[in-house]
């Protein structure tokens, strides 16, 4: 065997070894597996034709996408009449919680009102329209909201960028050929088939809305203050004394700081619950998702009996409820228009005596100081004190503008970054943060928790925000959209393929044909390999392309076969036809698969779903088919002629 023969034969060994490797978690389960097993995670996928998959219904909060456009408008006003000079006194501009996209303006006297009005009417025009002043807004201020023309505009354009930033996080996650569609006012999601992990994952991750906002918490507040002594907290535990917050095991607490500067102490009231089972009726239960809109738990082993059923209700939905039935009863407990209660969920260190996660509140100023349209990157690390995960997140020009202002107006007080409508940090602000960058610490259990969050949140906002939250409305395993009939009858008909190749071949070309049956098992496990390998699924029209490609290799062996032939009958040598048979077939091998692969390119290029899938298959199979016929084919029967030297004579073709 000469030293050429044997290199090419040690990396067809290592090409082989390779791609068993890849295609083994196909047959053998994950946990199985060597933990030095380097192609854990190359398990091949069938799409949702051939194997069925998830398929999940969201609807999509879009009164949040107007009530964000009011915010803006907000802002803009706010700061229009912080640079306006000649005003004195400057208007307040609020946004009620109701109706939805309001803003109120109150202004300081009657004599600028139909200033401002103009100036609204003539800045906004047609995205806002005027509406009637609750009597306890005054007699100067002025109403308006966003239009009903635009806030459908608003919604329609929700809905689209909701459907395009779900399919860049499915992509993210690699997941080839899922189904994202809009249907009315809800988004279709459908996964192929995935392990229990990756689908959870999957669902993890589209659902994060990804809305990044900075509120400025409203320490030393009296509506706070009243509240913890209503509350109650008696003893060292700080037990509650109402009847009512000791049924829902609701504490009442303080936090004390003063800032770096020795200023005035600073006093935060807050207000802690932990998660709880509780029998709620069924209609308590839709409020908190417990049931669906059917009336039937979420949780198969949870049955309804008696009209009731039992639900895992978290700290923050007992807070929300005990202050919703306080405010019922003493309006005093009502939220001002221009504050909101924001929770976070708190866990607990690790010295701690009490292990159990809780929620607790911050009261906080409503108006949105600074969004997520401001930060221009997102990149994960670790801090340098702690060594816990956190999110570094880069400002645009404006954004760290904007944040430095408000660090220096706020110094001494804490600020809340909300990410999902839910506080992950609210540290003290000690003074300007310059520079254009912030960080967001992880919060939750283990380290390796903390780290997948934080390589979620650096994705999802990388992809962008999803302009309002989602809500998944249904969850449910499908069948493949073949059939299962279908599906049956086209494996059979791939594997009488397969068989009749086989034995046309080897009925026609004798010992060359088993050469040509090796190549087609060969193509097709670098094809399969090649599609684990980087994640792909394996759908109808990918089946298509791959039995095409087989046709395409057999093809590119006959021509070779045919060619050696001709020269065998017209008396050159074994090595001479063979040499011949190669050099001259190629030409023609090649001018077939830069046809089909100009075809593949455009289908790749205007084509779309199943129409993409067979183009990148069709691809693949053209390199693949190449490779096969041209090098690996041409190593066999070398083999062959090396093994019997001079007693060769002819060549059984």
């Amino acid at each position: 065997m000469d030293r050429s023969l044997k290199w090419r034969t040690i990396i067809l060994l290592v090409i082989t070894l390779g791609c068993v490797g890849i295609l083994t978690p196909n047959f053998v389960e994950k946990d199985q597996l060597p933990s030095w097993f380097p192609f854990k995670d190359t398990r091949l996928s069938m799409g949702l034709d051939l194997q069925g998959g998830t398929h999940i219904v969201y609807s999509i909060d879009l009164d949040k996408a107007v009530d964000d456009r009011s915010s803006e408008i907000k802002r803009d006003l706010e700061s229009r009449f912080a640079d306006d000079a000649t005003m004195k006194q400057k208007p307040v501009v609020k946004t009620p919680p109701t109706p939805i996209g309001a803003v109120t303006v109150i202004m300081p006297d009657a004599a600028s009102r139909g200033a401002i009005e103009g100036q609204v009417k003539s800045d906004y025009g047609e995205t806002v329209e005027t509406r009637d002043c609750p009597a306890a807004d005054g007699p100067n201020a002025y109403c308006f909201r966003v239009s009903s023309g635009y806030a459908d505009g608003i919604k329609k354009a929700a809905l689209s960028n909701a459907v395009n930033t779900i399919r860049e996080r499915i992509d993210e996650k690699g997941i080839a050929e899922p189904s994202v569609v809009q249907k009315g006012d809800e988004i279709i999601v459908e996964l192929p088939g995935l392990d229990e992990e990756k689908k959870q994952q999957t669902r993890d991750i589209i659902a994060r809305t990804a809305k990044l906002e900075f509120k400025v918490v409203d320490d030393g507040s009296a509506f706070m203050n009243k509240l913890y002594a209503h509350v109650g907290s008696e003893g060292k535990e700080g037990k509650p004394t109402e009847a009512r917050a000791i049924r829902d095991d609701i504490y009442a607490e303080i936090d004390q700081w003063r800032p770096d500067d020795g200023g005035t102490l600073h006093t935060d009231y807050f207000l802690i619950a932990r998660d709880r089972r509780e029998s709620l009726t069924i209609e308590d239960a839709k409020k908190i998702d417990c049931v669906n809109r059917a009336g039937r738990p979420n949780d198969p082993d949870v049955k309804v009996e008696a009209g009731r059923v039992m639900c895992n209700v978290n700290g923050r939905q007992v807070i929300a409820r005990y202050l919703e039935d306080l405010a019922k009863t003493d309006p005093s407990f009502q939220v001002p228009d221009d504050r909101q209660i924001a929770y976070e969920l708190v866990e607990p260190q690790e010295d701690a005596t009490d292990k159990r996660p809780f929620w607790r509140t911050y009261y906080l100023d409503r108006a949105v100081r600074l969004t997520g349209t401001s930060i221009s990157d997102a990149t994960g690390n670790y801090d340098p004190n702690t060594n816990r995960p956190i999110v570094l997140l880069d400002f645009n020009r404006y954004g760290g503008r904007v944040f430095g202002d408000l660090t220096a107006e706020i110094a001494g007080k804490k600020l809340a970054t909300i990410l999902d409508d839910k506080v992950k940090s609210a540290p003290i602000i000690n003074g300007a943060i310059r520079g254009g960058r912030a960080s967001i610490t992880m919060g939750g259990g283990n380290p390796q928790r903390q780290e997948a969050e934080r390589d979620e949140l650096v994705n999802v906002l990388k992809t962008g925000s999803l302009p309002a939250p989602l809500k998944e409305e249904s969850v449910s395993d499908v069948g493949p959209t073949l059939g299962r009939d279908a599906v049956e009858k086209t494996k059979f008909s791939f594997a009488l393929g397969c068989v009749l190749v086989i034995l046309i071949m080897i009925g026609i070309y004798k010992w060359s044909g088993v050469i040509a049956v090796v190549m087609v098992m060969f193509f097709v496990t670098i094809t399969m390999s090649i599609m684990a390998l980087f994640g792909a699924t394996l759908t109808l029209p990918g089946i298509a392309a791959i039995v095409l490609s087989v046709g395409m290799t057999v093809d590119g062996n006959i021509l070779i076969f045919e060619r050696i032939r001709d020269e065998l009958l017209l008396g050159k040598s074994v090595r001479g036809a063979v040499d011949l048979g190669f050099a001259r077939a190629f030409s023609a091998i090649l001018d077939g698969q830069l046809t089909t692969a100009a075809a593949g390119w455009v289908l790749l290029q205007y084509g779309s779903g199943p129409i993409k899938g067979f183009a990148v298959m069709l691809l693949v199979g053209v390199f693949t088919t190449l490779f096969t016929n041209i090098w690996i084919s041409r190593i066999f029967f070398d083999w062959y002629i090396a093994k019997k030297k001079s007693q060769l004579s002819t060549i059984s073709i």
